[in-house]
């Protein structure tokens, strides 16, 4: 015994369909092949009926009924068709929908200022040590340069934090020229610094000192990450333990 092979035929409706407005528009032309044989049929069952019931007035009219019947329903599927023609041809084009491209558009990415720029907001950076302020050696700073100058808001908002009760020594590890690369700006205007706290011990000197800049009018982030201080936060650029500080009335 050998196995049976049946072979499609693509000319048959739904044979061909691979997408579903195609399998629509297959079964559409399925359905309406199929009403004009059964109109046919009727067409063709009535006229045998009228013609048997000939002198028989129930007969005849039930004859009469089919193929009335049959050709009304052949005229609504023609007519249903030439009217959605004539308004619109696509309404009897099927197709897939198209929808609207997606575009994603290109998030800025900030570009990291360079080290190496001297010059403040304003024109020359003033020296935060010839202020009374603590700088980070510069053998100590990742490109050997040091890090000590500022606008004269900051040497302001400085000392106005450095005057508030109970808040720690604090040593400058990153102002003017910055040594590292950064994303806010305001590294590279002098707007702006990062210290750490003189000998360390526990997170409430680092929770006095961004208190303290906040009695200043101005703001600063706790970035002590490895020390695991509440409220630390960590930035793309961020290289430790430190506080960050922004200058009143720096802009």
């Amino acid at each position: 015994m050998t196995a049976a092979h049946v072979t499609i035929n693509p000319s048959i409706p739904l044979a061909a369909a691979n997408t579903v407005p195609g399998m629509v528009q297959g079964i559409y032309l399925f359905a309406l092949s199929l009403a004009g044989i059964l109109a046919f049929g009727a067409i063709v069952y009535g006229g045998i009926k009228y013609a048997l019931g000939r002198g028989n007035p129930s007969s005849e009219s039930e004859g009469k009924s089919w193929i009335t019947g049959a050709l009304l329903g052949l005229l609504l599927l023609a007519g249903a068709y030439l009217i959605l023609q004539t308004v619109n041809p696509a309404l009897v084009t099927l197709g897939n929908p198209l929808l609207p491209a997606l575009r994603a558009e290109p998030v800025p990415v900030p570009i990291p200022t360079p080290p190496g720029t001297a010059s403040c907001l304003g024109g020359t950076c003033l020296s935060l040590s010839s202020a009374g302020f603590s700088c980070k050696p510069a053998n100590l700073q990742p490109n050997g340069m040091l890090s000590c100058g500022a606008t004269q808001d900051m040497i302001d908002t400085l000392k106005c934090i450095q005057s508030q009760p109970g808040v720690p020594s604090f040593e400058i590890t990153e102002a003017m020229p910055p040594t590292v690369p950064h994303i806010s700006h305001c590294h590279n205007d002098g707007c702006c610094v990062d210290v750490v706290v003189s000998n360390f011990s526990s997170c409430s000197q680092v929770t006095a000192l961004v208190n303290a800049a906040a009695a200043c009018g101005t703001s600063a982030a706790n970035e002590y990450i490895a020390a695991n201080c509440p409220g630390a936060e960590r930035y793309e650029t961020t290289q430790g333990n430190n506080v960050h500080i922004n200058a009143k009335g720096c802009s």
